[in-house]
């Protein structure tokens, strides 16, 4: 369409020049400006092309940054899951110390090691929520970026467009 508006603008400017009897310098002005504005073109072009690329590649960090968050999510859940497990054995671990008087140091040591595993699942649900929050914050700040670059290529389009 450029190059279609360019011809016409060629064959506008110099057929009048042709008529006119316009001197060789003004022709020759005028196909380096041509060439100068095709220049230019070029440089556009070439700029909303990077900045496509570098909007595609932005966009697929964001989409791969939402798969770990969706992952970190349903790692969260299942020790959560864990966890509540864990908070059963322990009471009935308890329960069963009462009525198991007998074997009241081996149920004291399956507590012990029931509230270890309780404190290391803690300690991974604190490790991914952390790890969850620092994706997030990733994410936000893609998008940010991702807004920034539409915002460039939107930019560079009209003017291109003009």
């Amino acid at each position: 369409m450029k190059k279609i508006q360019i011809l016409t603008f060629m064959t506008v400017f110099v057929f009048p020049l042709a008529l006119a009897g316009c001197c060789r310098t003004e022709i020759a002005n005028l196909k380096k400006q041509l060439e100068t504005t095709k220049n230019q073109r070029d440089e556009l072009q070439a700029k909303v092309t990077t900045v496509t690329q570098t909007r595609d590649q932005l966009q697929k960090k964001v989409s791969d940054l939402s798969g770990s968050r969706d992952r970190l999510q349903q790692q969260v859940a299942e020790l959560a899951d864990s966890r509540d497990q864990l908070q059963k054995q322990v009471a009935e671990l308890t329960a069963s110390r009462d009525s198991l008087q007998n074997q009241a140091d081996e149920l004291t040591a399956s507590r012990d090691a029931a509230v270890v595993e309780a404190k290391k699942a803690r300690q991974r649900i604190d490790t991914l929520e952390s790890q969850l929050d620092a994706e997030k914050q990733k994410v936000s700040e893609l998008q940010s970026q991702l807004k920034r670059v539409q915002d460039a290529v939107a930019e560079l389009q009209k003017k291109i467009s003009l």
